[in-house]
Order: C-alpha cells, then sequence, then structure tokens
C-alpha cells in the first residue's frame, strides 16, 4: 500500500489537485511514518527537520489530544490553519492522526473543508479503522486501506481453541472474555474490536492461502465484520459475540496456520 499511496500522492502534488486522503492502517506508529513521508513528498522538509515543526505543516497529533478524543476546539483550529496561505514552499499539508478519536461533533464540523480543501492545501486523516469515520467523510475523501497483515500479532492459538470448540465452550470464552475487558464503554468496545480484528486477520491470512474456498472464507469475513459494526452501533454486546460464535462454522473450512 506504501508504494502505490505515495505514487498516487506524487501524482496529485505534480497536477496539483488539492485533496483529502484517508489512511486506514491499524498501527497508530505507522500512521505517523506514513503522513511524514507523504508531507516531506509535497513539501521540502530537510531532512534532519522534523516534519511536526515545518512552517507548512499543521496537524492534530496523538500527543495533542487531552483525553481520549479530539474535540471540536482541536478541530476548529485546525479549519482556520487550512484557509492560511503557506510561509515557506507553495503547498501546505494538515495532518491528523488517529481521526477516528475525533468526535462525532468534531467529524461533522470539519466535512466542509474536508470536501472543498482550500487551495494548494493538501489533507491527510489517518485511522486504525473506519467503522468510526462518519460516511460522509468517507465519501469527501481518497481512501487508501492498508491489506497488508503481515506485522500484525495475531492470537493463533486463542483462535483456533474458538474455531475447534463446541457451542457451549465458545459461549464459556465469550462469557470469560467479556469479564475481562474494561468495564468502561469505550474501552470495553476497543477490546473487542481488537478480538474481532485478531479474527478477520486471521480469515484474510486463509482467503491468501486457501484457493478454492475463497467463498466460505468471505462468508465468515463478512460474518465478523458485521458483528463489529452491529457492536459499534451499541447492541447488546454479549448477544453479538454469541451469535458470531453460534454462526461461525464448526467444521468446512481448512483453518490451520
Amino acid at each position: 500500500m506504501k508504494t502505490i499511496l505515495k505514487k498516487a500522492f506524487q501524482k496529485m502534488v505534480e497536477t496539483g489537485r488539492t485533496s483529502t486522503l484517508l489512511i486506514c492502517i491499524r498501527d497508530e506508529s505507522t500512521q505517523q511514518q506514513i503522513a511524514e513521508s507523504l508531507a516531506r513528498i509535497a513539501l521540502p522538509i530537510p531532512q534532519d527537520r522534523s516534519y511536526k515543526v515545518y512552517p507548512d505543516v499543521f496537524g492534530i497529533w496523538p500527543e495533542n489530544i487531552e483525553g481520549k478524543n479530539i474535540k471540536i476546539q482541536q478541530t476548529h483550529e485546525f479549519i482556520r490553519k487550512t484557509q492560511l496561505k503557506p510561509y515557506v514552499a507553495s503547498l501546505k499539508v494538515g495532518i491528523i492522526i488517529s481521526a477516528e478519536k475525533m468526535t462525532k461533533e468534531a467529524q461533522s464540523a470539519l466535512l466542509k473543508t474536508l470536501e472543498e480543501p482550500p487551495k494548494n492545501t493538501f489533507l491527510i486523516l489517518t485511522c486504525s479503522t473506519k467503522s468510526r469515520i462518519l460516511d460522509t467523510i468517507i465519501s469527501r475523501s481518497r481512501v487508501f486501506e492498508s491489506f497488508d497483515y503481515t506485522d500484525q500479532v495475531v492470537d493463533l492459538e486463542t483462535i483456533k481453541k474458538i474455531i475447534n470448540s463446541n457451542i457451549i465452550d465458545r459461549f464459556f470464552f465469550i462469557e470469560n472474555f467479556l469479564k475481562k475487558t474494561s468495564k468502561e464503554k469505550q474501552e470495553q468496545i476497543n477490546s473487542i474490536n481488537a478480538f474481532l480484528e485478531n479474527l478477520l486477520t486471521y480469515f484474510r491470512q486463509q482467503l491468501i492461502k486457501r484457493k478454492g474456498k475463497e467463498t466460505k472464507i468471505l462468508e465468515v469475513i463478512y460474518l465478523i465484520d458485521k458483528t463489529r459494526i452491529a457492536i459499534e452501533k451499541n447492541v447488546n454486546k454479549k448477544l453479538a459475540l454469541e451469535n458470531l460464535m453460534i454462526n461461525l462454522p464448526l467444521r468446512g473450512i481448512d483453518y490451520d496456520g
């Protein structure tokens, strides 16, 4: 993805076609690395200088977020900076790392700016998941989503245990899993999402490895993703996960890692 993304962005810079990019990749540090590489493509940032302090780069960085969310006040300041003229170069780059941390109010405030970025301004939003990004933001952006899962830690033992278990054992697993998660709503959702991402990662790997079984594996992937979306919409978490356990096939796909 990185090579394709860089080439696409290079072409955008060369043609002067300002746009909003939404880059979805799980690891936050990788998000920052990609954002930096794109900023250096667009701007003559000295190699020995941090891109974050370059005059024509502005953004919302993880270290500047107070609490767990990016609030509307930070978004308003970001929007204000999009209206300023470049200081040094002919372009400027605005970056929001982990954009899924923006409140819905903050995301909504950004919509007009994303739809029509000011002249000579490229906007880059990164996120670990699109599920917490408004559809209206996604529709206004050029989306680049990583399908490189080789660097993710997949708990294969847990996954294999679930797959090889009967329904009753799967229910016990879900009950114990939820007991161990935080009682704070968003932290619990984050833990569930991490578990579901591990399942998705594993089956996506299987999709590549298991030729001739693509349809069955795609059905499993769709089922897991549907569960994640349902939980994000605040359905009963235990019932949603138990429904997933019921509908995950007990056999019929070669699941070995």
